[in-house]
């Protein structure tokens, strides 16, 4: 009989980009646009408890850290900052992004986690 799983002590955002993300891609860039399904590919983001991951939970956390999503999320498909969309607010962010919280994060794998 295997190991039971190891919970990891922190909770997830799941972030994928929206339409307008790809619509902002495709006006960059058409003749090297990949292919639209590898656009819809989701980051996961492992953050501290926040103690509830409610709807307020959740938009507290993100308050805190939109701004290094975006500029990550924009950044692995686009490197000049100069291009990337405007985000100054929550709402812009959602604009390019939507986000689901995740309460549990449960690690499969073996080996053990290191840091980078």
């Amino acid at each position: 009989m295997s190991e039971p799983f190891s919970l990891i002590d922190r909770c997830a955002l799941i972030v994928r980009p929206t339409w307008r993300f790809v619509e902002w891609l495709k006006h960059l860039d058409e003749e090297e646009m990949p292919d639209e399904n590898s656009i819809y590919t989701q980051t996961v983001y492992l953050v501290a408890d926040p103690g509830a991951f409610d709807a307020a939970g959740t938009a507290a956390t993100l308050e805190a850290c939109f701004l290094d999503i975006a500029s990550n999320e924009f950044a692995s498909w686009w490197t000049n900052e100069d291009e990337w969309p405007a985000i100054e607010s929550l709402g812009d962010f959602f604009e390019y992004f939507e986000c689901t919280p995740s309460e549990m994060v449960v690690d499969l794998a073996e080996d053990e986690i290191y840091d980078n």
